[in-house]
């Protein structure tokens, strides 16, 4: 007598086919994760470098605006004695 979560006799021969089936469903899977992981590195890669261009226009606009403050310092000139006050 067989229990119910004994293999019958027979089962040995069908687990070939369920086998193959399980390795082809894995290989699927694994080619779709591939498939993703290529996408998802890309976007990675897509975003470092969008990182790196905005670090570096937020640096120029830094210097920028640190010019457009200090007007002397661009020119040269340090010596506020001969400069005009804003309101003339």
């Amino acid at each position: 007598m067989t229990t119910p979560d004994a293999p019958a006799a027979g089962a040995a021969a069908s687990d070939a086919p369920d086998t193959a089936d399980r390795v082809t469903d894995l290989e699927i899977r694994l080619a779709f994760l591939e498939h993703t992981l290529s996408q998802l590195d890309e976007v990675v890669r897509e975003t470092a470098d969008e990182n790196a261009r905005m670090r570096r226009l937020m640096t120029e606009l830094r210097q920028r605006v640190e010019q457009a403050a200090d007007p002397g310092a661009a020119e040269g000139s340090t010596d506020l004695e001969y400069e005009r006050p804003p309101h003339y």
